[in-house]
């Protein structure tokens, strides 16, 4: 059998579904074009196979199918797609139908219309840390209790469609400090792990989890891959380039693969489920995102909630940010390939 040839296609009159100046909930941090980002061709690139159709979305649709359902809550799946599938579909709805509801740990978009909502849980490792209520902004000091989860699964207990990731936290550089027992006792006696042995002892805890509270319900589960950062420009040939600053295509050269995806992690996920006992759905984000050096919030973000200044965007070396993405922007690829799942 041919294998599917998968590519990113520039098509001139691609419009987004929405605007982070139409859209009321994209965060600041990733607002490129409020903050100031002057290209716009990042918008128009498409993802294509060469022997089918990857469904356009349909926002009226998925209220529809929650309208079936009730509840999607995503914990811990990359923030920017639940803001941008929330945004994908806030605008079928007149103002007095919808509501968001934003906690540090939960935040709720309601749509009334359709009894239903689209939730995101801040869990960062699904299982707990000590940056679950507040952020420890020094990776070195994060500690996690790689064998506690139940904190957080509470909130996923009689959810419709849940929705995990957890890749990025991860790859801090160094060892993880893993507790065994409870954080009541105070943060000693913690052992440093490498990423690997600690992702997989964490993603075993989250597992046991699903499949001794979920494998009788009707909860339909998905696992978003990792979603790869873009720190190296040498990785695509550009030795005397800054990171993903000033980059305004995608990579081109089919199956490109650069050092901001772990295959050793992604290798952890899929042993993972395999030994499942309740069935997941992969959306399979990592390769068709690789490409998309273009896509993140580079310089045109925040730091310590101000938008940059000209400064500081002047100084990619320190701030342009090749973690998350644009939004409108990849991220919609994402959930227009969840839309087709569903």
């Amino acid at each position: 059998m041919q294998r599917r040839k998968r590519k990113w296609v520039f098509n001139s009159s691609s419009k987004p579904y929405y605007t982070d100046e139409s859209c009321p909930y994209v965060d600041t941090q990733v607002a490129c074009s409020r903050n100031g980002r002057p290209d716009m061709d990042y918008l128009k690139w498409e993802w294509q196979l060469d022997d089918c159709a990857l469904p356009r979305f349909d926002g009226a649709a998925l209220l529809e199918k929650l309208r079936e359902r009730g509840s999607c809550l995503w914990g811990f799946a990359p923030k920017g797609q639940w803001q941008s599938l929330v945004c994908m579909v806030e605008f079928n709805l007149p103002p007095e139908m919808k509501s968001m509801k934003r906690t540090q740990s939960l935040s709720v978009f309601t749509a009334k219309e359709y009894n239903a909502t689209i939730e995101f849980y801040w869990a960062p490792f699904l299982v707990q840390s000590n940056s679950d209520e507040r952020i420890i902004a020094d990776t070195s000091k994060r500690i996690l209790r790689l064998d506690s989860i139940a904190k957080h699964a509470e909130h996923w207990v009689g959810v419709d469609f849940l929705v995990f990731n957890t890749y990025v936290w991860w790859m801090s550089g160094h060892r993880i400090k893993s507790l065994w027992g409870s954080f009541g006792n105070g943060e000693e006696g913690y052992e440093e792990l490498d990423a690997v042995i600690a992702y997989r002892i964490g993603l075993k805890t989250w597992a046991n989890w699903i499949d001794s509270n979920l494998k009788q319900s009707n909860t339909r589960i998905f696992f978003t891959t990792a979603s790869p950062t873009h720190m190296r420009s040498a990785d695509w040939g550009r030795k005397e380039g800054i990171r993903c600053y000033n980059e305004t295509k995608p990579v081109r050269k089919r199956g490109y693969w650069g050092s901001g995806s772990d295959k050793d992690m992604m290798e952890v996920v899929s042993g993972v489920v395999e030994r499942m006992k309740v069935r997941l759905t992969f959306i399979n984000v990592t390769q068709l995102s690789e490409y998309r050096i273009d896509g993140h919030a580079s310089v045109y973000t925040e730091t310590h909630g101000e938008v940059l200044t000209d400064e500081e965007k002047a100084d990619p070396q320190q701030y342009a940010d090749c973690i998350h993405w644009c939004l409108p922007g990849v991220p919609d690829t994402w959930n227009r390939i969840f839309f087709a799942l569903l």
